[in-house]
């Protein structure tokens, strides 16, 4: 790396050098004279053998000259290469710098998903797929231009198909959560597309798809020491703290043993958990874990984690601790309030009719939004839900069972829908029940009449088991008719 830098500061001697990032092994580099960035320099600096053997013989940074001067020739707008630099296995790309220059990711949502869009759509027409559309990877000019500045994951195309343009489209639309309607513009301009019904499911597709092997990487880094988590370990238990928060967790430990004891501060006190508050957070321990399975907080734990980066709203993660008998602890950001259930026996009948609706739609946007992402809460009962009405929002609780998948059968979403059915007050009118499965279906998809009447034939003859303030409440669902 050092040969490779002599030889750069030797090509330009009235430059100075600055970091810009440094990613394993990889590094962004600017020259700058005279107070203005002239130049930028992608050095790359292999560390095992096998990637050094790689990049000596045919090294990434000349790749991505090669890949900048086709783009450049196709009208694509990306900086000009200026050099190539190597010494051994160490190699350089100087690129002349657009100066100045602002990140797309600063820009507003809706300008980056038509910039974003765009360029796909630009990317395709010329007959380039390109496997890392991000925010990143674009700039803007003083004239709000965009420049593309990433083209080592670009690869031309013989030809252009719908699964060329779907994975590229999907990129987009698993970062931003894009309906139809925003993309259908951008899917009539792109060559390959066809019928863009068949194209807009497969853009859908691939983009959950992305979506739950993101989540289920960020979730696995999680559990060791990186940008979320803070490793901590003591003689008595190993944890890992959200970076956000910074509890004193020996204190919270005590605090949440003496709550049990002294029968304090309680939330529920079961056999295999128990939930106790303090200040500003809620503390649930769990019983010991099987020999050959995970502690019972860690399974809470990933699937908070889970909820969180599919953006579903959740008690914010805090810390999880696992003793050394695999006892194990989950710490969240304590919700003030009421659980679903309990605020539609103390309050749902004082409502005005608009805001019974009113709520009832928001409940059905928010559970078809979590099929629709493909999640399943295995305990989706309106005591697991937080419920806040100013604006309306809901909060999922007891995680240790949330799974991902890549397709949510219709059983399992029945059986959700029911969990909810039966776990709030027989006073909750058809009507509202109604309003709640229309929004849910506008979401999924489905006929809210057939859903109707599969859910309440479901439903016939359970129990409906709810919490009031007087305590646990059990009624019986009609028979089906």
């Amino acid at each position: 790396m050092d040969a490779v830098m002599k030889k750069i500061s030797s090509l330009y001697p009235e430059h100075s050098r600055e970091l810009v990032s440094r990613r394993s092994a990889r590094s962004i580099h600017r020259l700058i004279r005279q107070g203005e960035v002239e130049y930028y320099v992608k050095l790359v600096s292999p560390r095992t053998l096998p990637e050094k053997l790689r990049n000596l013989l045919y090294p990434k940074t000349l790749r991505e000259a090669a890949m900048l001067a086709r783009l450049m020739h196709a009208g694509i707008p990306v900086p000009e290469v200026c050099g190539h630099v190597r010494a051994g296995s160490v190699s350089a790309l100087i690129t002349r710098a657009v100066f100045p220059a602002r990140g797309l990711f600063e820009e507003s949502r809706q300008r980056q998903i038509e910039v974003m869009l765009d360029m796909s759509v630009r990317l395709l027409n010329a007959g380039f797929g390109f496997a890392d559309m991000h925010p990143g990877n674009i700039i803007l000019d003083r004239h709000g231009s965009p420049f593309l500045v990433d083209a080592y994951e670009i690869a031309p195309l013989k030809k252009t198909t719908l699964k060329h343009a779907a994975s590229l489209f999907a990129q987009t639309v698993n970062i931003f959560d894009l309906s139809r309607e925003e993309l259908e513009p951008y899917l009539v301009r792109a060559a390959g597309i066809g019928d863009t019904t068949a194209a807009w499911e497969k853009v859908r597709s691939l983009s959950l798809r992305l979506r739950r092997e993101q989540v289920g990487r960020r979730v696995a880094r999680s559990l060791r020491e990186g940008s979320f988590s803070l490793a901590f370990l003591c003689p008595q238990f190993r944890a890992f703290v959200n970076r956000s928060h910074s509890p004193d967790l020996h204190c919270l430990i005590a605090a949440h043993r003496a709550h049990l004891a002294g029968g304090t501060n309680l939330y529920k006190v079961q056999k295999k958990t128990q939930i106790s508050t303090t200040g500003e957070y809620c503390i649930k321990s769990y019983a010991k874990a099987g020999l050959f399975t995970a502690p019972y907080a860690v399974r809470s734990w990933k699937g908070s984690l889970t909820l969180l980066f599919n953006s579903i709203p959740v008690a914010d993660p805090v810390a999880v601790i696992v003793f050394r008998n695999r006892e194990s602890m989950l710490v969240t950001r304590d919700l003030g309030q009421p659980d679903l259930d309990r605020f539609l026996a103390g309050g749902y009948s004082r409502l005005p009719l608009p805001e019974r609706r009113s709520l009832a739609q928001a409940l059905g946007g928010f559970i078809g939004s979590l099929h629709a992402k493909g999640i399943y809460h295995a305990d989706l009962k309106a005591c697991n839900i937080k419920v806040c009405t100013d604006p309306v929002q809901f909060f999922l609780l007891d995680t240790d069972r949330v799974e991902h998948r890549s397709v949510l059968s219709r059983k399992r979403r029945l059986k959700n829908l029911v969990q909810i059915n039966t776990s709030i007050p027989r006073e909750v009118s058809r009507t509202a029940r109604m309003a709640f499965l229309k929004s849910y279906c506008e979401i999924t998809g489905d006929d809210p009449g057939d859903l109707f009447k599969d859910v309440w034939q479901l439903s016939s003859g359970s129990e409906v088991i709810y919490r009031c303030d007087a305590g646990d409440v059990i009624e019986q669902w009609p028979g089906s008719h």
